[in-house]
């Protein structure tokens, strides 16, 4: 467990900590506006080390934002309950992710 640790913090507010090789975003794009997703990739590609990754795990829609279906009743869910959270397709995520300085980003397993 010596190449694991545990930060506290907000990621709204607070810098990320810097070293890391991985950083793993599970349910968590979906509760924030483009604006929002676009500050934390960029806290997190300066947090990164060169070669570092970014993981996440959502709903991710179809370009139609129609399937998965339960994404599709999900991003009601969102639309009502939180103020610009939504669900996102592929082309939503990796065009943010580039505005980031991301590279090579790829889907790696559709659900």
């Amino acid at each position: 467990m010596d190449r694991v640790e545990l930060v506290g913090g907000d990621f709204y507010h607070d810098e990320l900590p810097t070293g890391c090789d991985l950083a793993l975003l599970s349910a968590i794009i979906h509760q924030n506006s483009p604006e929002e997703n676009l500050d934390l990739y960029r806290k997190i590609h300066r947090a990164l080390l060169p070669g570092g990754k970014v993981l996440i795990r959502d709903h991710v829609m179809d370009s139609a934002r129609t399937h998965p279906p339960q994404g599709a009743l999900f991003a009601i869910n969102m639309l009502v309950a939180i103020e610009g959270g939504d669900t996102y397709s592929f082309d939503d995520i990796e065009g943010s992710l580039e505005a980031a300085e991301f590279e090579d980003v790829k889907m790696v397993r559709k659900g």
